[in-house]
């Protein structure tokens, strides 16, 4: 079993939550004691990081908000997570950098997130095939795969019907990424939007043993029962907005913290 399995399931059971904690920085929607500091995305980071981990089942941070500030924010990130594994070294970090490219070059982004800044799991772009996934996997880590996403214009690629089979296109990529498994043992799970509940239903009875990433709970609208209801345990479901940036005030940190315990009580309630 992956060290990220491993630690998702240990948390999961420990905390009787499936809460995935999303840090999405956006510059302009930070509190105005973070704009003012030296370091905002270094502050806010750190904010939220030591008022909510106690009911983080893993952190989910989006890197496009850091790589925005260019060396300062790639300082911002890797400040970032090595926070987590001093703060919470028992909750997995899932990067969310939806990576996808030839071989060779997604071998140099295998080797930053996984042997350099050390995640345990990262998100990627399966539209290049097989082999533009094997660099991670060969160096033990663990991806969700992108299935069927939370936007709107979802459905204009990923339910196209393919020819053959007649599966949608995203279903046709879970069975492929569920053969994939079969190589690569515990190190594939797939990303399933939380406003397509009965989606992710008919994917977990046809995937009973992959790990479900599902944003799209909170701010993009998507029913925290009905989503457990349909993805079972095997599944980390995220809010970033609605606890992170649902205050502009100075004491945001402790607001974060009362929104994160507040979905860690519902999910604890629904968890069985």
């Amino acid at each position: 079993m992956t060290s990220f399995l491993s630690k998702f399931h240990s948390r999961r059971d420990q905390l009787r939550s499936q809460l995935c904690i999303g840090i999405d920085p956006e510059l302009e929607k930070l509190p105005k004691v973070c704009l003012e500091s030296k370091s905002p995305l270094v502050h806010f980071s750190e904010t939220i990081i030591r008022y909510t981990h106690p009911f983080a089942v893993s952190w989910k941070p989006n890197i496009a908000f850091f790589e925005r500030l260019g060396a300062e924010g790639y300082f911002a990130l890797e400040h970032m997570v090595h926070l987590m594994k001093e703060v919470s070294p028992e909750v997995p970090i899932v990067m969310d950098a939806k990576r996808g490219d030839l071989a060779n070059t997604a071998k140099e982004y295998a080797k930053y997130f996984f042997q350099t800044l050390k995640v345990d799991a990262l998100t990627v772009n399966p539209y290049m095939g097989r082999d533009s996934l094997e660099p991670y996997l060969d160096l033990g880590g663990y991806l969700f795969v992108l299935g069927l996403t939370s936007n709107p214009s979802s459905r204009d690629l990923q339910k196209l019907k393919t020819e053959g089979s007649g599966l949608y296109f995203y279903e046709e990529v879970s069975d492929q990424m569920a053969k994939l498994s079969e190589t690569y043992p515990g190190q594939i799970g797939l990303v399933v939007g939380g406003t397509h509940p009965s989606e992710i239903q008919s994917l977990r009875k046809r995937h009973r043993d992959l790990c479900f990433l599902i944003p799209g709970f909170g701010a993009q609208g998507g029913d925290l029962e009905s989503i457990l209801n349909a993805s079972g345990k095997e599944a980390l479901i995220n809010s970033s907005r609605g606890i992170t940036l649902s205050t502009l005030t100075e004491n945001y940190g402790e607001v974060s913290k009362k929104k994160a315990e507040e979905v860690h009580l519902q999910m604890n309630q629904l968890f069985s």
